[in-house]
């Protein structure tokens, strides 16, 4: 590991102990979100991770911003992706405060949500069924008391995997739940369209791991859940846990025959680690018939991400 790597990694962990209170951001209505083709979307959606909601006003105004700043534009968004880490210390009140934004929110027909290591390592049951109920009441579904799930959206399939059991950092995922990924993925792809699966942690070796983060992957079964998703063409992972802003490990491809993909997204709430840092960052997703296109937004202040990365606008051919 260099001295760059280590010195940034303990600085980040002395970031992740919560201040009390959080800097309010203001949402401009300036810069709104405009789709590149709009008669021509199928499908649309904003992927946030890590709100590390904690139990002060803060921490949830600026979670409320993203559906505030969604709400500016005159686009039509399908759903909305939380790619785990809802809570600090997965606690009820922090719970409390981003459902009291999220059950009031209507830009999004559709909420899609996983679980994060911060979710569930001090709770796992009480905390995998607030957040699974949650799942249930916003998709109208029943998980039967899984971790896991898949629902469509104008024809186009999301799935949401994660942990089975409390873990620190990594998860475990049970050849039951890796069983269903595989067939879910069969169903989804069959017809050339693309599928979305989102986890809180990336796979091993990918996003600059383990440089980045020593033991921030997916964890023992990190190969076989990668290996099953690279058996499908069109599939694009979707994660967060790494904090790592937008940097050259953003974005990446893992496996350009079949066209399966994998994004981690920068953490909402605090400071990221490498890039480009501010907080508040995530990207918003256009699908047309033969495409699809990321596109960074910082969702806490109204805005598009500028700075020199290659990674604020990625637009990706479908097979």
């Amino acid at each position: 590991m260099s001295l760059k790597i280590f010195v940034t990694k303990y600085v980040a962990q002395l970031k992740a102990l919560s201040p009390k209170y959080d800097t309010i951001y203001t949402v401009s209505k300036d810069e709104p979100i405009e789709f590149e083709d709009s008669s021509n979307v199928k499908l649309s959606f904003a992927a946030i991770a890590d709100t590390h909601l904690v139990d002060n006003e803060g921490s949830e105004k600026n979670l409320a911003n993203f559906f505030e700043d969604i709400g500016n534009t005159k686009e039509k968004f399908d759903a909305f992706l939380m790619a785990g880490d809802i809570a600090e210390y997965g606690k009820k009140k922090e719970y409390k405060r981003f459902f009291s934004v999220t059950d009031k929110q209507t830009v999004f027909p559709h909420v899609f949500l996983t679980m994060g290591n911060h979710d569930v390592r001090f709770q796992y049951k009480r905390n995998q069924k607030i957040i699974m109920d949650k799942v249930n009441e916003y998709l109208k579904i029943d998980t039967k008391g899984k971790s896991y799930y898949s629902y469509d959206v104008n024809g186009y399939t999301f799935i949401a995997i994660g942990t089975e059991k409390r873990v620190l950092e990594k998860a475990y995922i049970s050849q039951e739940q890796i069983d269903f990924l595989d067939k879910e993925l069969e169903r989804a792809t069959k017809d050339g369209k693309p599928a979305f699966v989102m986890c809180h942690q990336a796979f091993a070796e990918t996003h600059g791991l383990p440089e980045v983060w020593k033991t921030g992957d997916m964890g023992e079964q990190s190969d076989l859940v990668r290996a099953v998703m690279e058996k499908h063409k069109n599939v694009f992972f979707i994660t967060g846990h790494l904090h790592g802003g937008i940097f050259e490990g953003t974005y990446e491809i893992l496996n350009k025959e079949n066209n399966v993909h994998s994004l981690s997204v920068p953490g909402y709430r605090k400071e990221n680690n490498f890039g480009i840092k501010d907080c508040g960052i995530g990207y918003y997703c256009e699908v047309y018939d033969d495409k699809v296109i990321f596109k960074a937004r910082n969702f806490q202040q109204g805005k598009n991400v500028v700075g020199d990365s290659e990674f604020l606008r990625i637009e990706i051919g479908l097979i």
